[in-house]
């Protein structure tokens, strides 16, 4: 499985803006609210913005990683959000310009692991190039392409 096959197009939206971090995520999560790998969305914002609450999320610098691992989820569900103005998360870090919301299934897999940890590995390395993305078009290459150069 690669990311383009869990992060389409339709998952990835340019030029949010949110008020606080629980905003940003929930505007990010949104995208996954038809999702048929979902047994009940509002369950699953319940749980991912309690993570938060909870300081779950992990950052890579201007990127924030809100997730969960979950009996909600039927398999891994990814969708992204540009916030160009950014969004505050935490005291001391920078403000944060993308966001990655993401679901995995409670059983452990693999893939999934894989997956997030591929994704994990892209931002790490080539977070500027991806925020300078002007369309989800552009993204999904990018990721395509620096995901290809970790195989």
């Amino acid at each position: 499985m690669n990311l383009t096959d869990v992060l389409t197009q339709d998952r990835v939206l340019f030029n949010l803006t949110a008020n606080d971090r629980f905003e940003a995520i929930t505007k990010v999560a949104q995208l996954l609210s038809n999702s048929p790998k979902i047994q009940s969305f509002a369950a699953f914002l319940d749980a991912l913005l309690e993570a938060e609450r909870a300081g779950l999320t992990w950052f890579e610098q201007e990127v924030a990683f809100p997730h969960i691992r979950s009996e909600l989820v039927k398999e891994l569900i990814l969708a992204a959000g540009f916030f160009s103005p950014g969004v505050f998360f935490r005291e001391n870090a920078p403000l944060v310009q993308l966001i990655f919301v993401i679901g995995a299934p409670k059983k452990i897999s693999t893939t999934d692991i894989v997956v997030v940890g591929s994704l994990a590995r892209i931002v790490s390395k080539n977070k500027n190039r991806l925020l300078n993305a002007k369309n989800a078009q552009k993204f999904i290459s990018l990721l395509s392409e620096y995901e290809k150069q970790l195989q």
